[in-house]
This record gives structure tokens, C-alpha cells and sequence, in this order.
């Protein structure tokens, strides 16, 4: 057996000595790690919180109200009469984390990386729907990839489906190939699959039609762009075209999504022979390049322009923010160091708030948190506070599948969907199973929450008229109905079973849980795989249409996959009318199209959160978005 001497075991521990950096002025719980960093493709919570801030908008967040106030560009901007143009001014001070100014070209990069495919994700609507010219250049940029992906395929011999073969035909026909009108192949006339080998038995040199149309769509890619309504006329001048008044536009504008890109980033961009663009047509970057210390090619790790930049990020593990030095105003931050910390586990992360290891928890989502509501309701716990939140939790129905994992899918019928709807006994739900003081929901958007704006009654409580409807459906008493399947997370056990429970109970149907961990559950949902599955949305801004924009068809948060002219027309012609009450009038009558008659969602309650705030913990604000800009905050130690 061998000994080591104190002192020899020190000496020989000193050379892996690890020290940790001090303590953070505020440390907080997160219940996953951060999913991404990029503005352009993040929808999380998390993310979204340590986007707004390590990021600075053109406009920022109040820290009580939450409405948008000033940020990069001076406040307000100046906005044309008719309301369509808004000219923004940079700040002279405002700067990256690196000492660059921030220039309006900052923004129309970040800004154009949440249009183009390869960078562009769930909200590429906020500026198709508002801003003048982008959804004809997205439509452009689709098309192209589209058609130069099938290229690109037929190049490679690999198979194409029909709807693509079409493409490729009337790409060809367009172009006045010689081989169609030798051969006559009418792209109208295409019926069924067609493999490779149909489109190559026209002898036609493939790689030639892909790099011609490849040289084309390179040569107007930024043409194409300049016709979109956003401009940087002068270093520090933005000017942007609406289609239409927007009456929420500046709270936009603070959103991440609408966040600068530094110019770095394009060193670690992926090309085709010196383009900006893949074979495919595609925008894409190093996945890797919103981590602080990336070394490659050249780039320096991720710069921000907010009043903190990310110092260390350990994937599932935490994230750690500090003062950005050159933010304009740095000096006046008190709270100098941020870091999230990830605990999967609520429990242990109230643990760990009770014993003092973390100063904020944003979530108490556990099944006592009945108990934290009461203590927060009667005082009893003076940093504990509900949050009366601009939320909706609701159970999607599939709309688009014709099976689901190998059965029949019965939510196609809206019968089936308005019966599960009617047999919910929500207000159990609520004060019964959850019992957090939660309000029960009958509509989407959260009533007397957005100013102007009163939702429709939707649907009570009533078993009879469902098990009816079910029967219509040709389903009495649930026979016929194969088990339906309930997706959701662990976190959602408790609702799912009661939800199971009830549905059983009322109309005799067979529910079975299908639990999954957090990104397998995204991904099923995403793609359709359930027939139910739980959802849930918090506002993005202060406006009925960031719940009822989930809906249209083709939005990239339709995870029910529901489509409906009636109800995307009525979106519309709210989005052409300039009167407010006639708009919010028009968006009411969308609405009880989806919570009265068809039922896409089920929504079940309108949140109200607890949350954790250390007393010693100032400018931390309780509000309906949840939104914490940390540079507000002061710790008194």
C-alpha cells in the first residue's frame, strides 16, 4: 500500500488545481440548458431570456410594463404619417462587445438571416407579414432552393417525388430546353412518384441545368433583397417599409429575433464556389458560432452588442454572462456577473434557492407548487410571487395526419375534436388537480389582457352534448376509437393523467401516456407523431395576433398542422384594416372559429406562475411576459 505525505499529495494536486470564478452577482435556475443562441432560429423561454440580454434590439423592454422602450436606436424613431415608415437612428455609443460600432448594416444582417432558408425557423412570419417586399423575396428564396436542391439531386442520380419532378419539368420549360420541347414533357401531365430515372432518360446534362441555375439565382440573390423594405441608408440610419400600420411594431423590434449580427460571423459561413450560398441554395453557418471562445478561421468567439456578453457556456451545465464593456451604459450596471445554471431537476433547484445557492427561479413548475402559490397568496413567504402571466396552456389536436404511428387518426374530424373539448372539465383541472390559482381557459388569447381586445366565450363544460357529437362522429360510447395517445413531457404527468382519466370517464375512450424527455417531445410534435399532445404559447407582443398568427395555415408553431381558409382570411383582412375596433373585431371572430367550431387546440388554463426572488434581489419586476432585463437588477448584500 502506498502513502502520500500531505504535503506531497498537495504538491501533486496543485497541478490540476481548478479554480472556479467568484460567484455570480445573481445566479438563477434554468430547468434545461439553453437549446440555441442564434436569433434568427431561437423560440425557447431560456434562450429567449438570455437573448435580450447579450443582445441589444433597436428597441428594449421596460423592465415593468414591458412595453418597448429605448434601445441600439434612439426613442422614438420617426414614424410617417400613414404609419408604413419608420426611421431609426443608431446611437453613436452604441457598441459590440468587441469596441466595433453598431451600424444599421448590423441590423439588416441579423434581420436578413431570419428570411433565408438554411438560417430562417419559426418566426420568419414577423417580418413576411409586416415588413414591405420580404414574403415575395422568401417565396423567391424558397422556390430557388427548392428547384436547386431537385437539381442537385437529379445530378447525383438520386429520386425525386412528384411535386419536385414537376418543378424541375416547368424549370426546364421556362428555360426553353431543347430536350422539352424535343421530347414533349408537359409538367401538367405528371401523375405519381416519378423516380431518377424518368427525368434522366431525357438525356439531358444535369450538372450543366443545375449550374446554369445555380449562376442565376447567385447573380440576384442581393437584387432580389434590395427590393425588400428595410434599407440602411447612412451608417446609422435604418428605415423600414410596412405593408401595413403595425400598432405594435416597436415591441417588434425589441423582440431577439430582430437582434444585429456582427459582420464576424460571415467568416465562418458555408458557400459554393466563392458564393454566398450552398449548392442547395441555402444560408448556413458553423453551428458553433454562438459559443464565446469558437476558434476557427479566424473568428474571435461570439460578439453581442447587449449589455452583457455570454463568458462561458457548458452545454446542460450553465451559462455565465458578464457586463459587456463597451455597452453604452456599463458603468451604471450593478449587477456586473449573471450565470443560469441548469437543474433538470426543480426540486434540488428550489433546494439550492433555500440554501442560498441561487438568488432567482423564473419556474417553480413541481407538484407542490399549490403549496407555493398558497404561501405566495397569503404572504406567508414574501419572496415567492404569482405572476398572472399573458400565456396559454392547451392540448393540440392532429389535424394533417391520415395515421399516427400506424392507426387511424381520429382528430382529422372535427366532431372528434369538439367532443374531447366539451368532455374536459376544466375548472377540475384547475382547482382541483393543479390548484395554483391558474384561470380556467375557454379561449386562446388570454381575456382581459391586451387592451382593446375581448376574446369569444368558446366552450363549457358539457359531457352530454360531447358523448352526442361522438356518436355523430360514429363513435358512440368510444366504440370504434383506437387508444388515443396523450404526448407529453414529465413535467405535464399530473394534467395528462387526470386529462386520461376524464376522457375515459366521459366517453368511454381508451387514453394511454406517452411520456417524453424534452427533445424527443419536440421533435415528435414538430412531425406530427401524436394525436394529442400538450402545448403550450406565451406572447411574443402585446397583440391577439401572437396566439392567433399560431394558427394560420403553413406557420411554422402549427404543430396541430390545422388549415382553414375562413380562418386564415379573417387574419387577413385584420391585417388590411387600419380601424383598431374593427380589427379587433375581425380577430375575435377568428378566434371563435378555433375555440367554438373547429377546435384545433383545447385550451385548458391561462397561466399564473410562481416564481422565487431572493429579497435582497431589486429590479427584478414580476410581469405578464416574463421578461428580465438583468441590467436593471441590484443586489444588496
Amino acid at each position: 500500500m502506498l502513502f502520500l505525505s500531505f504535503g506531497l499529495l498537495a504538491a501533486l494536486l496543485g497541478y490540476v488545481r481548478w479554480e472556479a470564478p467568484p460567484r455570480a452577482d445573481l445566479r438563477y435556475a434554468n430547468s434545461s440548458g439553453i437549446h440555441t443562441l442564434d436569433p434568427a432560429r431561437m423560440s425557447w423561454n431560456q434562450d429567449l431570456r438570455i437573448a435580450m440580454n447579450i443582445w441589444e434590439g433597436l428597441t428594449t423592454y421596460d423592465p415593468e410594463t414591458a412595453t418597448p422602450t429605448n434601445g441600439a436606436a434612439y426613442f422614438p424613431p420617426r414614424i410617417s404619417d400613414d404609419g408604413l415608415t419608420y426611421t431609426f437612428t443608431i446611437r453613436e455609443d452604441a457598441r459590440w462587445s468587441n469596441g466595433d460600432p453598431v451600424t444599421a448594416v448590423d441590423f439588416l444582417r441579423g434581420w436578413r438571416r431570419c428570411m433565408e432558408p438554411g438560417t430562417a425557423t419559426d418566426y420568419t412570419f414577423l417580418f413576411s407579414d409586416h415588413i414591405s417586399g420580404v414574403a415575395e423575396y422568401v417565396r423567391w428564396r424558397r422556390d430557388g432552393t427548392a428547384l436547386l436542391t431537385a437539381l442537385k439531386q437529379l445530378r447525383e442520380g438520386l429520386t425525386l417525388d412528384e411535386q419536385d419532378a414537376k418543378r424541375v419539368l416547368l424549370h426546364l420549360q421556362q428555360i426553353d430546353h431543347a430536350s422539352v420541347r424535343r421530347n414533349g414533357h408537359p409538367s401538367d401531365k405528371i401523375t405519381g412518384a416519378i423516380d431518377a430515372q424518368y427525368l434522366l432518360s431525357m438525356n439531358i446534362d444535369w450538372a450543366s441545368v443545375h449550374e446554369s441555375a445555380f449562376e442565376t439565382h447567385v447573380s440576384e440573390f442581393d437584387e432580389r433583397f434590395a427590393a425588400v423594405g428595410i434599407s440602411a441608408p447612412q451608417t446609422n440610419t435604418l428605415v423600414v417599409e410596412l405593408t401595413r400600420p403595425c400598432a405594435y411594431f416597436l415591441d417588434l423590434t425589441a423582440f431577439p429575433t430582430f437582434s444585429p449580427i456582427h459582420e464576424t460571423i460571415e467568416l465562418l459561413r458555408s458557400g459554393s464556389s466563392d458564393s454566398p450560398i450552398t449548392e442547395e441554395g441555402l444560408v448556413v453557418y458553423d453551428a458553433q458560432w454562438t459559443k464565446p471562445d469558437y476558434d476557427r478561421c479566424g473568428y474571435p468567439g461570439l460578439i453581442t452588442n447587449g449589455p452583457y456578453c455570454l463568458s462561458e457556456w457548458r452545454f446542460k451545465r450553465h451559462a455565465r454572462l458578464k457586463v459587456n464593456p463597451y455597452f453604452h451604459d456599463a458603468d451604471s450596471i450593478a449587477c456586473r456577473s449573471v450565470e443560469m445554471v441548469v437543474y433538470e431537476d426543480l426540486n434540488a433547484a428550489i433546494m439550492a434557492y433555500e440554501a442560498g445557492d441561487l438568488d432567482f427561479l423564473p419556474a417553480m413548475d413541481v407538484p407542490y407548487d399549490h403549496e407555493i402559490a398558497r404561501l405566495a397568496r397569503n404572504g406567508d413567504r414574501p419572496d415567492f410571487h404569482l405572476c398572472v402571466l399573458l400565456a396559454t396552456y392547451f392540448f393540440n389536436f392532429n389535424c394533417i395526419s391520415e395515421k399516427v404511428n400506424g392507426k387511424p387518426n381520429p382528430f382529422l374530424d372535427a366532431r372528434v375534436r369538439k367532443a374531447f373539448a366539451l368532455a374536459t372539465d376544466k375548472a377540475a383541472l384547475v382547482e382541483q388537480v393543479l390548484k395554483r390559482g391558474d384561470r380556467v381557459a375557454h379561449s386562446f388569447v388570454p381575456p382581459s389582457a391586451i387592451p382593446g381586445y375581448e376574446p369569444p366565450q368558446g366552450l363549457k363544460y358539457n359531457p352530454e352534448e360531447a358523448r352526442r357529437l361522438l356518436a355523430t362522429a360514429g363513435y358512440s360510447g368510444g366504440a370504434g376509437l383506437p387508444p388515443i395517445e396523450l404526448l407529453h413531457t414529465p413535467r405535464d404527468q399530473w394534467v395528462c393523467q387526470a386529462m386520461a382519466r376524464i376522457w375515459q370517464s366521459e366517453l368511454g375512450v381508451t387514453v394511454n401516456l406517452a411520456g417524453k424527455e424534452t427533445k424527443t417531445f419536440g421533435e415528435d410534435k414538430a412531425n406530427h407523431r401524436f394525436m394529442i399532445a400538450r402545448g403550450n404559447w406565451y406572447a411574443d407582443y402585446n397583440d391577439p395576433t401572437t396566439f392567433l398568427d399560431c394558427l394560420s395555415t403553413g406557420n411554422g408553431n402549427n404543430d396541430s398542422g390545422y388549415s382553414s381558409l375562413a380562418y386564415d382570411t379573417l387574419l387577413v383582412q385584420a391585417s388590411q384594416t387600419h380601424d383598431p375596433s374593427e380589427r379587433m373585431k375581425l380577430l375575435q371572430e377568428a378566434e371563435a372559429i378555433i375555440v367554438q367550431n373547429d377546435l384545433p387546440i383545447l385550451p385548458i388554463l391561462h397561466y399564473t406562475s410562481p416564481i422565487a426572488i431572493k429579497e435582497n434581489i431589486e429590479g427584478l419586476s414580476p410581469n405578464p411576459r416574463m421578461l428580465f432585463p438583468f441590467k436593471h437588477v441590484r443586489v444588496v448584500r
